[in-house]
């Protein structure tokens, strides 16, 4: 897949990403500099450089940073398996099991530098919505498990029988 071919077909784009493709554009901007800065000090693997330099292999299979990015977007909104997601790039799951994280760390310093970072903190989230004046918001979430209580007495107690199957 290349991203420089999909721009043009907005709604393929969107289904692909998330992304309108001038919302694209404009990530991409925040995220080249901090990929590029990253790259100069780190290789993709995330090892220390030895020597402090930069430039993008001719043959690399993501080629551009604007690849880079669609390959995580991609990634992200879908969550296909590695080795399905590597052949649609063109990439082995190794490589793609190598590269995610390090895409990830930058990803997170782009939303993060762009005041978009997710929030985790409940009266963080309650002071920033109080002034919205829509007071009905829509949560997309998933569940999570809980630590289940050691003592079994205890469970028996917290247990809500919401997962019981009947019989």
């Amino acid at each position: 897949m290349n991203y420089e071919q999909l721009l043009s077909n907005r709604t393929q784009f969107l289904s692909l990403t998330s992304l309108e493709p001038t919302e694209f554009t404009h990530l991409l901007t925040i995220f080249t500099p901090l990929w590029e800065k990253y790259c100069r000090y780190h290789t993709t693997l995330g090892k220390k450089r030895k020597i402090v330099c930069y430039q993008e292999h001719k043959n690399a299979l993501l080629q551009g940073t604007g690849q880079k990015l669609f390959f995580l977007l991609v990634y992200l909104k879908n969550n296909p398996l590695q080795t399905f997601h590597g052949v649609a790039f063109g990439v082995s799951q190794p490589k793609v099991s190598q590269i995610i994280p390090v895409l990830l760390t930058i990803f997170d310093q782009t939303l993060k530098q762009m005041g978009l970072s997710p929030c985790r903190d409940g009266e963080v989230l309650q002071s920033l919505l109080s002034p919205h004046p829509q007071k009905v918001f829509t949560y997309d979430g998933m569940e999570r498990g809980i630590q289940r209580n050691l003592d079994l007495a205890a469970q028996k107690e917290e247990y809500s029988g919401k997962k019981k199957r009947i019989k």
